[in-house]
């Protein structure tokens, strides 16, 4: 089913591998930004109402939107730290049943939080060209309420690692591809665990005057995320 997608990462990342070499600043690692974020949950689960024989409570996790703040601090003989907090209402839809009455159907929102943190190494490939890689401790948390004395809640930490290419096109436009591991990039609504999953990613950032650029990202997997927003620089020349 991401074959096609994934065919296209791969043609994205043998450009960047490929891109022209001619005299340009230096990707940079010390920067601050904020997104606005669209999520795809897609998820689905049932639980039992306590004490209540036989009522079910069933919720639809859609799609919502939030924001993200990223950052990254560097480089030190090649590594930087980072962290990333992104928050976000998604949607719901579900229903209250028992075999007495019929199906009572409710619409809400429930907050989905991630904050990842860690550190990373950088190789330069090229003049414009960097390998990097990440390490990072990933925590996953939802906050579902309740709607009938059931409890949808979930969170867990778990350790992530991320592998990528960052290339610069002219001095102004950077292009970054990546693949990434976390050990809670899944759940299960019904059992209330957490999975892990491998993501895809591919983004820019375009500096529209010194120091200050706009950057979109998208990153694909079991819980797909888009993003647009602006980077403030805190590298100087």
């Amino acid at each position: 089913m991401r074959s096609n997608p994934i065919r296209a990462l791969v043609a994205v990342g043998m450009l960047l591998l490929l891109a022209g070499t001619g005299h340009a600043q230096e990707i940079r690692y010390s920067w601050l930004d904020m997104s606005f974020i669209a999520q795809d949950v897609g998820r689905t689960g049932s639980l039992p109402t306590p004490g209540v024989p036989d009522q079910i409570v069933t919720v639809n996790a859609e799609d919502g939107s939030g924001v993200r703040f990223r950052g990254s601090f560097g480089t030190f003989y090649n590594m930087y730290v980072m962290f990333e907090y992104a928050s976000s209402d998604i949607d719901i839809t579900g229903d209250v049943s028992n075999p007495d009455t019929d199906p009572v159907p409710f619409t809400d929102e429930f907050d989905y939080t991630s904050i990842r943190g860690g550190i990373g190494l950088k190789w330069s490939l090229f003049e414009k060209t960097d390998l990097f890689g990440e390490l990072t401790y990933d925590s996953l948390d939802f906050d579902f309420g309740s709607f009938a004395g059931e409890n949808f809640d979930m969170d867990r930490q778990e350790v992530g690692g991320t592998v990528g290419v960052r290339t610069l096109f002219g001095d102004h436009f950077q292009v970054h591809l990546h693949a990434r591991y976390s050990g809670v990039g899944d759940a299960d609504l019904t059992t209330g665990i957490f999975d892990n999953d491998t993501l895809l990613g591919l983004g820019f950032s375009w500096e529209i005057i010194r120091g200050f650029a706009l950057v979109g990202d998208i990153e694909t997997g079991e819980f797909s995320n888009y993003a647009i927003g602006f980077r403030l620089d805190l590298d100087e020349d």
